[in-house]
């Protein structure tokens, strides 16, 4: 499946997102980016988090957090509350109209839901941008201001 895909919508400051692994998924609710407690139960940080202008994704099943969702090709996007977009770590190249809720994504110019999930690979917790249902990892392409291509894979996020 590839879809090209172009377009605006908005974000949450922060989001807890569920693991997936053999027993299903566990998602969250989303909470303020002003260092609220972390709505999985986790006790928060003794010192003070730096606060990132980006959506911060939370694996209630480790407590890891991040703003950093990888695609299958390993690159990194980031969803950005202020401007309601996908950016591109490589480039600074921004996509509009996407929607946060949990581990959900939702764009405004899509029918396909997707989700964030977590796996291990080398060692290092990360999370990784997926179709919602199969929870297969896509890849993104980000060839301009509002011009992004999805590709889905048959790759899952690693999980040792």
């Amino acid at each position: 499946m590839r879809l090209l895909l172009a377009g605006t919508a908005c974000l949450f400051g922060m989001a807890c997102s569920g693991s997936d692994s053999a027993g299903g998924s566990t998602d969250g609710e989303p909470s303020s980016a002003a260092g609220a407690l972390n709505p999985c139960g986790a006790a928060p940080d003794a010192a003070t988090p730096e606060v990132s202008p980006y959506v911060t994704f939370v694996d209630c099943v480790t407590g890891f957090r991040t703003d950093e969702v990888h695609d299958a090709d390993r690159e990194i996007v980031h969803f950005d509350a202020t401007l309601e977009a996908m950016i591109s770590a490589a480039s600074g190249v921004s996509v509009g109209g996407w929607t946060v809720a949990g581990s959900d994504l939702d764009w405004s110019r899509s029918g396909v839901p997707f989700r964030v999930r977590f796996g291990t690979e080398e060692g290092e917790r990360r999370a990784y941008f997926t179709e919602a249902g199969p929870g297969t990892i896509c890849n993104l392409t980000v060839a301009g201001p509002d011009v992004l291509f999805i590709s889905a894979t048959r790759e899952t996020p690693p999980n040792p």
